[in-house]
């Protein structure tokens, strides 16, 4: 009798558990962090989601739609020229354009436009341009403005001449200038290590036009980020607020609307940083509701635009944002990981990846619900009072369990750098004892390889 009632509760155990994994759609399971591998810069594991999804939605603006406007009073200084005020200027989705001969000859550079594609050239080299897209040299990769003709002539965003021609761009708000400087970037190494299953996730959090990320000196200590993990071969993430709101001091900051020399500088900036191994997700669109301000509220939550179209209007409004602003994203994250399960239901409708444990803090690994759809988590936390060791620990411990992946405020990292623009050039002081370049020599000291999050597909 004993024996025939544990078989029927086992029986009915197994039946219970059957139907939970097979009608709930969000049951999910892990993917070890010991299973993914990086073998020749390709992401394995023994079970990754196919490559095929597609997201419900097709955004209502569009980048090649975005009004062109004249710009005619910001001055340039361009390498050791100075107060440039008479070069035609164009202004199209938050980025300034120059003429094309008008920077190259100021740069030194031929330029033969006869056939299907526009080539430039020196003595020391080639890029070859098209609409969207440049081969300099054996490197190829697509402009971040696209070139726009008005006129009869070609015009190129100062963010891609900054990346084709190794310059960085420098703003000054208060006197509307930009200063076109050289760039003393060293480009990464190819690693020696084709093989390796220590595998690491880093994403710059809250990150919007508001605060500290409007002032025209910390958007290029930012850049100065930027550089130290391109250097070091480290990809990294950045969790992007589309609109920056601050009721209490007026602020609401729309990227399509507010036309001004500072978002200009943040979108560059945003640019700079997919230039140098960025990759773009979006968090939340104001990351706030009501009085709050952006970063600090909630704005996806149980009590926060909690209904199927209003979260749809949120994710929306963010999506339509980077697709007129020409920015690429590739995640989603809700702000303070507030969503309820119908709202990552909707989410997952248009992102495969969300970057965020499903079960508030407490998965240590990643979950996928199908074919498609994973849920990336960051259990390693975040750096606390510019003290990097809890991360720095967390690196150390080789727990397989446990995905290696943490996220940074980038903010803390700005009173580490010091620059100046004397003698025509951009002069940094970069403290090595900062919290990134602490974990950066642990990330590599362990040999860990940076990943970015829509790597972890099934190629």
């Amino acid at each position: 009798m004993k024996k025939k009632k544990k078989l029927f509760i086992f029986l009915t155990l197994s039946l219970l558990l059957s139907v939970f994994i097979f009608c709930d759609p969000f049951f999910y399971f892990k993917l070890f962090n010991k299973s993914l591998t990086v073998i020749n810069n390709t992401v394995y594991a023994s079970s990754l989601p196919d490559n095929t999804f597609k997201s419900t939605y097709t955004p209502k603006i569009k980048f090649e739609d975005m009004p062109i406007t004249k710009i005619n009073n910001v001055s340039l200084h361009i390498l050791n020229q100075s107060n440039i005020n008479n070069s035609p200027m164009l202004l199209k989705s938050q980025r300034y354009y120059l003429q094309l001969g008008f920077i190259c000859n100021k740069l030194n550079y031929t330029i033969d436009a006869s056939n299907s594609k526009i080539l430039l050239s020196n003595n020391d080299n080639k890029i070859s341009l098209t609409k969207n897209s440049y081969t300099k040299n054996s490197r190829t990769g697509y402009l971040r403005g696209n070139l726009i003709t008005s006129d009869d002539a070609n015009y190129i965003s100062i963010s891609d001449i900054e990346e084709l021609f190794n310059l960085t761009a420098v703003f000054d708000f208060k006197n509307n200038n930009i200063s076109l400087l050289d760039s003393s970037v060293k480009t990464p190494e190819e690693s020696s290590v084709s093989y390796t299953n220590k595998v690491a996730l880093i994403r710059l959090e809250d990150f919007g036009c508001g605060s500290n990320y409007a002032i025209d000196k910390n958007q290029t200590k930012i850049k100065c980020m930027a550089n130290l993990l391109y250097s070091q071969g480290i990809k990294f993430h950045v969790s992007w607020i589309p609109r920056f709101k601050s009721p209490a001091d007026n602020i609401d900051n729309d990227l399509l609307t507010n036309n001004n020399i500072a978002n200009v500088g943040f979108v560059n900036l945003v640019d700079y940083l997919i230039n140098k191994g960025g990759e773009i997700g979006l968090h939340g669109y104001t990351h706030q509701h009501d009085d709050e301000i952006s970063g600090k509220g909630e704005e996806l939550s149980k009590d926060v635009n909690n209904t199927e179209a209003e979260t749809r209007a949120v994710i929306e409004k963010g999506i339509d944002t980077a697709s007129a602003l020409n920015i690429p994203i590739s995640y989603y994250e809700s702000p303070h990981y507030f969503d309820t399960e119908l709202q990552k239901k909707v989410i997952s409708d248009y992102f495969q990846f969300i970057y965020e444990p499903f079960n508030g803090a407490e998965n240590t690994n990643i979950y996928k619900s199908d074919d498609s759809n994973l849920f990336v988590p960051t259990p390693l936390g975040y750096i606390h009072d510019s003290d990097p060791n809890s991360i720095i620990d967390g690196l150390n411990n080789e727990d397989p369990d446990t995905l290696h992946s943490f996220y940074y405020h980038p903010f803390v990292e700005l009173k580490y750098i010091d620059l100046n623009t004397n003698n025509n050039k951009l002069n940094i002081t970069y403290d090595e004892n900062s919290p990134l370049q602490k974990i950066i020599k642990t990330l590599k000291s362990d040999d860990y390889t940076t990943v970015h999050i829509d790597e972890l597909i099934d190629k």
